[in-house]
């Protein structure tokens, strides 16, 4: 029984889902947070770099989206559902094969879209609308001095997870790439080897029949 229990703690712990309760469970927590906080035109605190400004964003990540809040609602749904969809059926059939790092990052997505996802279908009401699918993404995180958007945790882990998916694809490359390079050059040094070899053996031969 202890056994079991331990191969399931390492299994969880591997798997990330744990990763994924926690930003989920605190994207949560700071949304419900912010739409009850006392605000100025929206502003709730500024702490120099960084202002906490409560906003509801109809589009979706970082502003984008159409002009109609109804469509926004919509396709944000229908996509944010086949992203975690798709990605979490790669998780599950893939999982003995996949590196930790790439399980994380895809974790990270999947809690970002599901976050968001989230507010639409069940804040409308707390935001004065009626009725579910009716509600806007909660954002409240401001860099004003450099970003023109606001944005929330839901939306860091989805580009925090693409800047680490990069990072990865990149070092991926380059170690390819030296490991090449390295075989190249290895190679080279035994072909010159051997191609010593042969011509002193052409002269030992050419000396010999003379």
């Amino acid at each position: 029984m202890k056994k079991k229990i331990i191969q399931g703690l390492k299994w969880f712990f591997r798997s990330y889902i744990w990763l994924g309760v926690v930003l989920l469970g605190l994207d949560i927590f700071t949304k419900q947070l912010m739409m009850h906080l006392p605000n100025d035109n929206g502003l709730i605190a500024n702490w120099g770099f960084v202002h906490i400004s409560f906003t509801l964003n109809e589009g979706a990540a970082f502003g984008i989206g159409t002009g109609n809040p109804v469509a926004n609602r919509i396709i944000y749904l229908v996509v944010a559902t086949l992203i975690s969809a798709g990605l979490t059926t790669y998780l599950v059939l893939k999982r003995k094969d996949m590196k930790l790092y790439i399980r994380a990052c895809l974790i990270m997505v999947i809690t970002g879209a599901v976050g968001n996802m989230i507010d639409r279908i069940f804040y409308g009401p707390l935001q004065g609308e009626v009725g579910l699918f009716t509600g806007k993404v909660v954002d409240w995180i401001d860099f004003y001095w450099f970003w023109g958007y606001i944005f929330n945790i839901a939306d860091c882990c989805i580009v925090i997870a693409a800047f680490m998916l990069i990072i990865y694809v990149i070092v991926g490359e380059v170690k390819d790439a030296i490991a090449r390079r390295n075989a190249e050059v290895s190679n080279e040094k035994v072909l010159s080897k051997s191609e010593k070899e042969r011509l002193e053996r052409e002269q030992n031969n050419k000396e010999e029949s003379k």
